[in-house]
């Protein structure tokens, strides 16, 4: 049986603001982040990095098990 709760979300494909797309741990040396549509700059810091958006800069960033 299927599980009706079931939702697929959309991310989309930003560059890290940690390193400006150079490469870094906190987003696994891939220059790059996918974070939930639409893609919005981390309101806590303001894309300066916190613990909030992961040190990547953006709100939502998508999870290591999503």
């Amino acid at each position: 049986m299927a599980d009706a709760h079931t939702e697929t979300t959309e991310y989309d494909t930003v560059t890290c603001h940690a390193c400006d797309g150079a490469g870094c741990m906190y987003c696994n040396k891939t220059g790059s982040v996918e974070v939930k549509k639409p893609a919005t700059l981390c309101p806590k810091c303001g894309g300066d990095c916190c613990i909030y958006c992961g040190y990547t800069g953006w709100e939502n960033p998508r999870g290591k098990y999503d």
